[in-house]
């Protein structure tokens, strides 16, 4: 992704280029503007309560950006990404590593993944040990009243 995959993980707030609480419309117009190319996809959310579609777009294979009424509010980065946590940590690191760094890591059952406290999510590949993802998200997400959407207002300008 033009440099940005190099760029620095920074929990609660994006990377240099794209900062979480960013609109659609403001990140696809950094997307094209930079011709990365994306895909765009929609969850529409009929059976949940409130009904609100989410938007994904993915970059190649290092990037996942998330949306819930155009806010974007999550950013998962995969494979092809370098960019590393203010820890140290990057994709293909192996989960010894930021276990040792990170004492306070619990797995969450219910989404297959080690949460930090210090706002990001790690899914690992059991086979080979090594970091495969790495999601930061608004401080919203974390909260119980993240399905009710109301904090996307704050973000809408």
């Amino acid at each position: 992704m033009n440099g940005s995959l190099k760029e620095s993980i920074i929990p609660y707030q994006g990377i240099k280029s794209l900062k979480l609480g960013m609109t659609l419309s403001e990140v696809r117009a950094y997307l094209k503007q930079n011709k990365i190319p994306f895909n765009q996809t929609m969850d529409s959310n009929k059976d949940c309560t409130p009904p609100i579609p989410w938007v994904y777009i993915t970059i190649d294979s290092s990037l996942s950006l998330s949306f819930v009424k155009d806010i974007l509010f999550e950013m998962s980065f995969e494979a092809n990404c370098t960019g590393r946590l203010p820890n140290g940590i990057g994709i293909g690191d192996d989960m010894k590593k930021l276990e040792a760094l990170e004492s306070n890591l619990e797995f969450d059952d219910d989404d297959e993944c080690f949460v930090s406290e210090n706002g990001y999510w790690i899914i690992d590949d059991i086979d080979s040990g090594k970091i495969q993802t790495i999601t930061i998200f608004l401080k919203e997400v974390d909260s119980d009243n993240f399905f009710d959407y109301e904090w996307a207002d704050k973000y809408l300008k």
